[in-house]
């Protein structure tokens, strides 16, 4: 008699990284500045007549974005936008971490998925402010980001954008982790990105969110976020798409995506917390089984206070970070930072800090602060990104080791 039993899912692993950040254009500034508790954060320009003077964010350096550009061959290009050129650059570094190459036979299928909330923004921007004309701007579409990541890699496969505001890379994760199983193809090149969006500054500072401290997640006096911009990127292959010698970053064990629609802005206790029980069912886990936690950590009050008192009561014995205290916060490409975090970790077995000292911490979590914390016997990694409008995506890592 046939068995009844559920086949095993297909295993994807992570196989090659690419950022670019406040810290510079790479992998390697992006994770000393993590291990530093290095923050690059600068005074962003007054947008309007009355906008507070002070605010804090995040840039990607001028020199690094002219890498980008020199990489990505979009110096050539007419009308280079800054998503697209961050996301590329990420793209072929983390193929080149990968021993791919443009063009490989196994990108020729690859599916392409990159998440994204503010898109092109400052193509239109500059549009609306007279910057530049209609037919100057390259075009606003966010897909445009996908397609010419495909376009820089080689591949001919499917391609997707996702837009589910702060949670965009993770969701993008998800759907590439469906594809990759579903025999779509064997290869995938998933990440996140975000410009800087002036229409995003303005938003935050309406909404007070913004200011002239930097951001402090989980501390008692914690009050701003800190909005950057930059790109990740993951290389992800099936177990049979493997080459020999290939030593992966990671195995993506699951991802969980939801929405709880219940408010604008306001994150749903209940919404965020069915999130991580569904992740963790995915995954064939327990919250005990979750050596670290990548929060989202936005720094504001309602985010840390919800997403920490989880933690709290769920994960009492997880060591958790959260990385927007030390490069701000990527939007769209948060969750692709996150995961890129989460590889490094596993591969090093290193936790990054939170820049806030212990004593400031406001709830009963296990917080790595001031140093890198060593995790010899690490095993999972969890990563955190949540989004206006209830969107809710988590990923669970597993050291391939």
């Amino acid at each position: 008699m046939a068995s009844s039993s559920t086949p095993e899912p297909t295993r994807v692993f992570v196989t090659g990284l690419g950022m670019i950040s406040p810290a510079g254009a790479g992998v390697a500034p992006f994770w000393d500045d993590l291990c530093a508790g290095r923050q690059r954060f600068e005074e962003l320009p007054p947008l309007y007549p009355g906008m507070k003077t002070g605010i804090l964010g995040g840039r990607v350096p001028r020199s690094a974005y002219e890498e980008a550009l020199a990489r990505a061959g979009a110096e050539t290009r007419a009308t280079p936008r800054a998503a697209s050129v961050f996301a590329e650059y990420a793209a072929l570094e983390a193929l080149q971490d990968a021993g791919l190459h443009p063009g490989d036979a196994a990108l020729r299928d690859a599916v392409v998925c990159v998440g994204s909330s503010d898109g092109q923004a400052d193509a239109l921007e500059d549009l609306v402010a007279g910057r530049r004309d209609v037919k100057e701007t390259g075009g606003f579409s966010s897909y445009s980001i996908s397609e010419g990541v495909a376009r820089a890699v080689g591949s001919r496969g499917q391609v997707f954008t996702a837009q589910s505001t702060c949670a965009s890379a993770n969701v993008a994760l998800s759907c590439a982790l469906e594809l990759l199983r579903s025999g779509a193809a064997d290869t995938a090149i998933v990440g996140g990105c975000d410009p800087y969006s002036e229409k995003n500054i303005i938003g935050f500072s309406t909404l007070q969110a913004i200011g002239p401290a930097p951001c402090r997640p989980f501390a008692g006096n914690r009050r701003f976020v800190t909005p950057s911009e930059g790109a990740g990127v993951l290389v992800l292959q099936t177990e049979r798409a493997l080459r020999p010698g290939t030593r992966p970053y990671a195995e993506v064990l699951a991802t969980a995506v939801s929405n709880d629609a219940g408010h604008p802005t306001a994150p749903d206790r209940d919404g965020v917390a069915a999130c991580h029980r569904r992740a963790l069912d995915e995954a064939g886990l327990g919250p005990e089984d979750i050596d670290v936690i990548f929060a989202h950590g936005t720094g504001s009050r309602a985010n840390d206070a919800i997403e920490g008192g989880i933690f709290a009561e769920h994960y009492p014995k997880a060591a958790v970070t959260a990385i927007k205290g030390t490069i701000g916060h990527l939007m769209g490409g948060a969750g692709a930072a996150g995961s890129v975090a989460a590889c490094l970790t596993l591969r090093h077995r290193l936790v990054p800090p939170t820049p806030v000292e212990a004593s400031e911490v406001e709830l009963d979590i296990n917080l790595v602060t001031g140093t890198p914390r060593a995790l010899p016997q690490l095993r999972h990694v969890q990563s955190n990104a949540f989004g206006f409008g209830g969107n809710n995506a988590i990923a669970i890592f597993r050291s391939a080791e």
